[in-house]
């Protein structure tokens, strides 16, 4: 069997390479989220300084539970 440390060499750089790609994208997406966290602490800090204080609550009320429980009392007993 021929020695074959052409391909290792190859799938090893192949590794490296993604796995640098994929650092470097990461590292994006943090710097991307530490600005966007960064605007909203801002804009918060903003609602709460100025005279007509801005509400970033939700502008629906919240979901609920698709199958309410029902009331205790109004169900029979359980028959043996």
């Amino acid at each position: 069997m021929p020695d074959n440390w052409g391909f290792v060499a190859a799938a090893y750089g192949l590794t490296a390479a993604v796995l640098l790609i994929y650092w470097r994208r990461l590292a994006k997406k943090e710097r991307e989220v530490e600005r966007l966290t960064a605007g909203r602490s801002r804009e918060r800090l903003t609602a709460e300084r100025g005279p007509e204080r801005l509400t970033t609550e939700r502008s629906r009320e919240p979901s609920r539970t698709g199958h309410p429980r029902p009331d205790p009392d109004s169900r029979p007993p359980l028959q043996q």
